[in-house]
């Protein structure tokens, strides 16, 4: 019979700290909350994504060459902040550009960069992506169930450590890690 997930998360917890008493497992519930709303957000996030005819890794890079900016970013920023390697980058832009989701010209500044640009057929779903992920997404549905102070303090805490773990990881992709 499954078990709720904080019954679940205290199992680990006591199993772990009787195999090794001197092991802190105080870290572990909220990795463990972490990493498994993490992967139910995912998967949530992939299923509305694919509802558009996109995965949730191509409207990751749309939406993130959708925001507006005072300046573009280069492939290698958009690579770093995708936390992919250029190579797996390059491939996905080929493919979304043949798609006719976003146009790749010449940087006018230097001639070995280029610019990206959403269609207006890729600026749509983009959009339309992220428009369905707010009204039926099922994170979007649960948080807005918390309270205000509770998903202020949500995001504060997650935006710390995205920003604590982010200086770990500053340079490697995700084949690199």
């Amino acid at each position: 019979m499954p078990r709720r997930p904080v019954e679940e998360l205290e199992a680990g917890r006591a199993f772990y700290a009787q195999l090794a008493p001197d092991l802190d497992v105080g870290h572990f519930a909220a990795m463990w909350h972490t990493f498994t709303v993490g992967h139910l957000l995912a998967t949530d996030l992939d299923r509305i994504a694919r509802r558009h005819d996109l995965s949730i890794a191509d409207l990751h890079l749309l939406g993130t060459i959708r925001i507006e900016r005072p300046e573009q970013l280069r492939a290698t920023d958009l690579a770093l902040t995708l936390h992919v390697c250029n190579a797996v980058l390059s491939a996905r832009i080929a493919r979304l550009e043949s798609q006719g989701l976003l146009v790749r010209t010449p940087s006018p500044a230097d001639r070995r960069a280029f610019q990206l640009t959403l269609t207006a057929d890729g600026a749509a779903k983009t959009d339309a992506a992220i428009a369905d992920i707010s009204r039926s997404g099922a994170f979007a549905r649960r948080y807005r169930t918390l309270r205000d102070e509770d998903r202020a303090a949500l995001a504060r805490i997650m935006g710390e450590l995205h920003n604590l773990l982010d200086r770990d990881f500053v340079g490697a992709t995700r084949g690199k890690l």
